[in-house]
């Protein structure tokens, strides 16, 4: 492909905003997420962060939304340009707003555990009877040793260079 320049690259890849399939350049991933990435950013630190409790900004939110469906289609097709699984891209994306949503869950100390309670339906059980705390300490206390270093593994594939198939290899081919 191509070498694109910023405008070029922004057209395509909001033309192709809900395309994951076929390729995307380097210079078109880059472009993009060089410039829609800060973008987004800006407007998270400008509004504050999307679905952030009862005063969300609905506007932020939309705004980033329509600048992280393009940035994730690039990416998924830049992947599968360079020869790697293009779901991976989604998944580490998916992966984060799981773990955005689960640092706003709090999580109390072992030792308040006992004075805490949850309410299903017509009855009261004390947390400490439902024996999920130890699980969801390790899920709280290891999201971000996981998340940040699956994002950076998806932009280091995303500088492996284009990967042409081969049409029809023949068997010395393949074994070389």
């Amino acid at each position: 492909m191509d070498e694109m320049g910023p405008v070029s690259a922004l057209e395509m890849s909001f033309r192709k905003s809900f395309d994951f399939s076929g390729r995307a350049s380097r210079s078109e991933f880059w472009w993009t997420w060089g410039l829609l990435y800060p973008a987004a950013m800006l407007i998270m630190l400008w509004r504050g962060l999307p679905t952030s409790g009862p005063n969300a900004d609905i506007l932020a939110t939309v705004i980033t939304i329509a600048l992280a469906l393009p940035m994730i289609a690039v990416g998924t097709r830049r992947l599968v340009d360079a020869g790697v699984w293009r779901w991976l891209f989604v998944l580490v994306f998916l992966f984060g707003v799981i773990a955005q949503f689960l640092y706003r869950i709090p999580v109390p100390a072992e030792g308040e555990l006992q004075n805490l309670s949850v309410q299903f339906d017509d009855k009261t059980v004390p947390a400490s009877e439902l024996g999920h705390y130890p699980f969801l300490r390790v899920v709280f206390d290891i999201m971000p040793w996981i998340g940040r270093p699956l994002a950076i593994l998806c932009l280091l594939l995303a500088l492996l260079p284009t990967r042409r198939p081969t049409p029809n290899p023949n068997l010395s081919e393949v074994l070389q």
